[in-house]
């Protein structure tokens, strides 16, 4: 099962071919990401957060049209995005696409990143996706590959420390057992040289940050 979450942050550009499936996937709103389910005719199927962010008409509305409402206390530990996070895991999702995570405010923005390295998603492909551009994290042990097209560019960022044994294809600058220590930026902006990418990682953590090209007329 998919589960899309809508995150209280800036959505102003929906992503490049991206389509919901409201009959499949679970689509869960983080506190004041209702408004931009709203705002595309949708109606989530579970709102979660401290609804500070949401006016009692809309709750009640929501409440009347059968959506399931999980209230926390203002005073917690998790953000909102975490709660729903959660949600998504106990609902025993497969895949985790966040949308509005970026943007409104920057220790928001770097919060909604780095909960990515979250060590229960690490075998839950989990994405922030916005516009054009994706976020993901790769932890040790694994390998992904990504798609995309010539141009389109990938860009590593290693997080907790030195991450060890990155071996890339299909990339302009590929690499093979290489260490991107803590705070180096030789993993910014690769290029993609066909249409298939690969990250293999032997240790360590690594957010794999993917920015395609507009469309080309044909």
């Amino acid at each position: 099962m998919r589960a899309i979450i809508f995150a209280n942050g800036i959505l102003e550009k929906w992503p490049a071919g991206f389509e919901l499936a409201p009959t499949t996937d679970l689509i869960i709103a983080a506190d004041g990401g209702t408004h931009h389910c709203l705002a595309r005719g949708v109606s989530p199927h579970v709102v979660v957060g401290d609804l500070d962010s949401l006016e009692p008409e809309t709750l009640a509305d929501l409440e009347s049209k059968g959506v399931e409402i999980k209230a926390y206390p203002p005073r917690k530990d998790e953000t909102d995005l975490e709660l729903a996070l959660q949600e998504a895991l106990d609902r025993k999702a497969s895949e985790i696409i966040i949308l509005g995570a970026l943007g409104k405010r920057w220790d928001m923005t770097l919060a909604n990143v780095l909960v990515l390295t979250t060590p229960s998603l690490k075998d839950v492909r989990t994405r922030i996706m916005d516009g054009r551009q994706e976020i993901t994290c790769l932890a040790g042990g694994q390998k992904a590959v990504f798609s995309g097209r010539p141009g389109d560019v990938l860009s590593l960022a290693p997080l907790h420390g030195s991450a060890d044994g990155i071996t890339l294809s299909g990339l302009e600058y590929p690499l093979e057992k290489a260490t991107l220590p803590l705070g180096s930026t030789r993993g910014i902006s690769n290029v993609f040289a066909g249409r298939i990418a690969a990250v293999e990682l032997r240790s360590g953590c690594l957010l794999v940050c993917i920015a395609r090209l507009p469309e080309r007329d044909s």
